[in-house]
């Protein structure tokens, strides 16, 4: 018995391990993770794997991807600076409401901005899809959706009869 918890906690060290190197390895061009901007897992690109995209779907998409990319990384470069001048704000113990509101406006506007930019993407993207794809990606959406419904809020104690 000993034996096999040792062998579980340590396979589950090993995981753990694996997950974090895995997490922190860089591509050649030192991005992190496979993402299209900052935050995404798997960005759009992990959608379209299930859509079976022909040779010429699959170069028009990365010419989109990289033709968003140059839209996208000066407004994540504002988003990085902006962050950094808010941990600054009240590091000295005092509140500039002004200074934070400004900063947070900016921070929404440089988000919109973000948001437009995946968005036009995302229609470019579907513009070059068959209708067949089309409905495969509403297919993969509506379980993608579903999954996300059915997860447990991080944090939340399970009510009466759930545990």
């Amino acid at each position: 018995m000993k034996k096999l918890i040792i062998g579980i906690v340590g396979a589950s060290i090993l995981a753990l391990g694996a997950i974090f190197v895995v997490g922190q390895q860089s591509n050649a061009k030192g991005e992190r993770g496979p993402g299209f901007g900052h935050g995404h897992r798997g960005g759009p690109g992990k959608m379209l794997k299930g859509l079976d995209l022909t040779e010429e779907q699959k170069t028009k998409v990365k010419e989109i991807f990289e033709a968003g990319k140059t839209n996208v990384e000066p407004l994540m470069e504002q988003m990085k600076a902006n962050r950094g001048k808010m941990h600054e704000l009240g590091a000295d113990g005092t509140f500039d409401q002004a200074a934070v509101e400004a900063l947070a406006n900016e921070q929404g506007s440089i988000t919109a901005k973000l948001i437009v930019e995946k968005e036009r993407a995302k229609a470019q993207v579907f513009a070059i899809l068959t209708d067949q794809q089309k409905a495969k990606a509403a297919e993969l959406r509506t379980k993608f959706e579903e999954r996300i419904k059915d997860r447990k809020p991080f944090g939340k104690a399970p009510a009466g009869g759930e545990f």
